[in-house]
């Protein structure tokens, strides 16, 4: 997993450990001393994308340096497979510049593209450049999942106020209050809470509220 950085370090000072998925092992090779000159480390290497998704499984890497045209395989539809299996920041590494393949890289999902031969300070930045995207579309992520959450839990516990109200013949506020109190007796979460007050409403025969 991707390293989480202070705001007063810079991305280019964090080490991540790489899988490099390319089948020509000269490039290999560079790709290997140039990452380690960037403080990186290089965990696996593959050739083909039966070997490239076994060592994407197994080493969890935090970055993949991706070729398109491999041996058996199109290097985009695996970005794509990959990144679905995990998200994962993945960069495009080809001798190939053309507006369809570029086109279909950033439909597939990767985080950026370089053109061989690679300069380390290009490979220096485009990495950059790639985990900060990351980054931030994980961030936006978490923050509609919690923004869900959140909605999914007030529609939880309206619904458990309401029942309340009927049967105990309580305010919306004291079946507020009653619902905060029993979830803190119970160290239960407020949706948790309330979902059990509607499944036994529902159990009981008390129907929709």
């Amino acid at each position: 997993m991707i390293p989480a950085v202070s705001e007063a370090e810079t991305i280019i000072n964090v080490s991540y450990r790489c899988l490099i998925v390319e089948d020509d092992t000269y490039l290999v090779m560079g790709l290997r001393a140039q990452l380690k000159e960037l403080g990186h480390r290089v965990v696996a290497d593959a050739a083909n994308p039966a070997d490239a998704r076994r060592e994407f499984r197994r080493q969890e890497p935090d970055l993949v340096l991706m070729d398109i045209r491999l041996a058996g395989g199109d290097g985009i539809e695996l970005s794509r497979e990959l990144i679905a299996d995990r998200p994962c920041p993945v960069v495009i590494v080809s001798a190939y510049s053309e507006k369809e393949l570029i086109g279909r890289a950033a439909a597939a999902g990767v985080y950026g593209y370089l053109i061989k031969p690679v300069t380390t300070p290009a490979l220096s930045a485009q990495i950059e450049v790639a985990v900060n995207r990351f980054r931030e579309q994980m961030r936006l992520v978490d923050e509609n999942q919690s923004l869900t959450q959140t909605l999914e839990t007030r529609k939880l516990v309206d619904r458990a106020k309401g029942i309340m109200m009927k049967r105990l013949k309580l305010s919306e506020a004291d079946a507020h209050k009653r619902l905060q109190q029993e979830s803190q007796k119970r160290r239960q979460s407020l949706a948790d809470l309330a979902r059990k007050i509607i499944e036994s409403e529902e159990f009981l025969g008390g129907g929709e509220t």
